[in-house]
């Protein structure tokens, strides 16, 4: 689902849940799509701890073998009901 996501993502070029429901492929209503993104989302899986810190380091780890490479972070933060969403590029 997270491959997946990522893909209507950088296709897509939207965050919201509704749109990504809209075009998720999977046979199911709407709102259940719906409620199915929102609870992968919820998973503690998916947490910034267990997750996107050590993507994030493996990802800069590898980009610094270069001494002449220069990166460019995109950081963004967003309300989403009570939740704060991170996002970094």
């Amino acid at each position: 689902m997270l491959e997946i996501l990522i893909m209507l993502l950088q296709f897509h070029k939207t965050v919201t849940i509704e749109k990504l429901s809209s075009v998720f492929p999977q046979p199911i209503k709407f709102e259940s799509r719906r409620r199915s993104i929102q609870r992968f989302l919820l998973l503690p899986q998916l947490s910034i701890q267990f997750l996107w810190f050590p993507v994030l380091k493996r990802w800069v780890k590898n980009n610094r073998k270069s001494v002449n490479k220069q990166l460019i972070f995109a950081i963004n933060r967003t309300q989403w009901r009570d939740e704060n969403v991170f996002v970094i590029s």
